[in-house]
């Protein structure tokens, strides 16, 4: 069996070893390796430079095609983009299967697909027009993300969501097309089998982990923390970077800004911590909110319906109503009632292992990829 994997559109194999993410995002192709007789081929957005990070596993071809898209102009960029397909089919025509995990760039396996007859599997980790109308993106923007999750529909095998209020929002937008199941398939975690003790863990200190943007809300947790005892360290970066420190000195909030961790060494890092925030003002179905839980970590998160799919208030975290609650009066009360906090922590670790396990993730996966090719 033979799989083509496409990357979000514009991401390289090198964007993954840079932001740490490359262990991650390679974990479950690992297994499938080790586990089932499938080869894949990468199409990555970079240079050959992707070849050589990818070199170590014997069965994964990469085909970084970022030389076809050279100009600085958005526009041009996408129009490039088109002939990709054209020039990729030849060493892709002995594929049994094509699969993106999100909608940008999605368009490439759709026109492969009527090229090559190939069936498509085409998953997104967050739903992109809801995202980009809360993001008061440009209407041409807005209609551009409506056509593409259109098309996707249309053009897919299977279509799958990460997160159950995706998937009822584009049953409710798309309910013209007819005959289309749209499936959940959650995002996963790695579970280490054993976790470390929380006892000794910093408790005046909380950790978030995100990009240094306005979806994330960092400032509103500032506000929150001022006046307090706790400060604030974040993994991440971005262009909010020099405003969050800033504000935070406004606030009397100490923020200690940890950079880009690789994913291991992040996965180490949770376990320094009693309390993970999430507090952005929307989400798709985050994977270091579930990494967290994995590690023990009690997760205070702002209400909202993806993350109410994943914290259930006071059983497996505390949910704010908004953005006024207090953060300190929880921490404060959490950190006085030892046999609360670790019903907490123990609670969200057996949630995730119990859901969102990557075994659980990689039989499903397996099994899409049969049924399809069997079809």
């Amino acid at each position: 069996m033979h799989i083509a994997l496409f990357f979000t559109y514009e991401i390289s194999a090198k964007d993954w070893l840079v932001s740490g993410l490359l262990s991650r995002e390679i974990e479950l192709y690992k297994q499938i390796l080790s586990k089932a007789d499938i080869e894949f081929t990468f199409i990555t957005y970079g240079s050959d430079e992707d070849i050589e990070i990818l070199s170590e596993f014997k069965k994964i071809k990469v085909i970084p095609v970022g030389k076809y898209l050279k100009s600085k102009n958005k526009i041009v960029k996408f129009i490039q983009s088109l002939f990709i397909p054209f020039r990729v089919k030849k060493e892709l025509k002995n594929i049994d299967l094509m699969k993106t995990n999100q909608l940008m760039g999605s368009w490439i396996p759709i026109i492969l697909k009527l090229l090559l007859k190939k069936p498509l599997i085409i998953r997104t980790g967050y739903d992109l027009l809801d995202f980009s109308v809360k993001e008061n993106k440009s209407v041409l923007k807005i209609l551009f993300n409506y056509l593409l999750t259109l098309f996707s529909l249309l053009f897919s095998d299977k279509y799958f969501v990460s997160s159950a209020n995706d998937l009822s929002n584009l049953n409710k937008n798309f309910s013209l097309i007819k005959n289309k199941t749209i499936e959940l398939r959650p995002n996963w975690v790695n579970v280490p089998k054993e976790m470390k003790d929380i006892i000794g863990r910093k408790k005046e200190r909380i950790l978030m982990v995100g990009r240094l943007e306005d979806q994330k809300n960092y400032q509103s947790v500032i506000k929150n923390l001022s006046g307090t005892e706790l400060g604030l360290d974040i993994v991440g970066e971005g262009k909010l970077k020099k405003s969050i420190l800033d504000f935070g000195k406004e606030n009397n909030v100490e923020i200690n800004f940890l950079g880009t961790l690789d994913h291991n060494m992040l996965l180490e890092k949770y376990r320094e911590y009693k309390f993970y925030i999430l507090y952005s003002k929307f989400e798709g179905h985050p994977k270091t909110l579930l990494e967290a839980m994995s590690q023990g970590c009690v997760p205070l998160v702002l209400k909202s319906q993806n993350i109410m799919e994943v914290v259930d208030h006071k059983i497996t975290g505390v949910i704010l109503e908004n953005e006024k609650e207090s953060l300190n009066k929880w921490i404060i009360y959490l950190n006085e009632n030892n046999n609360e906090f670790k019903k907490l922590s123990m609670n969200a670790r057996n949630f995730v292992v119990n859901t969102y396990s990557l075994e659980k993730s990689l039989d499903v996966e397996l099994q899409d990829y049969i049924d399809l090719i069997n079809k």
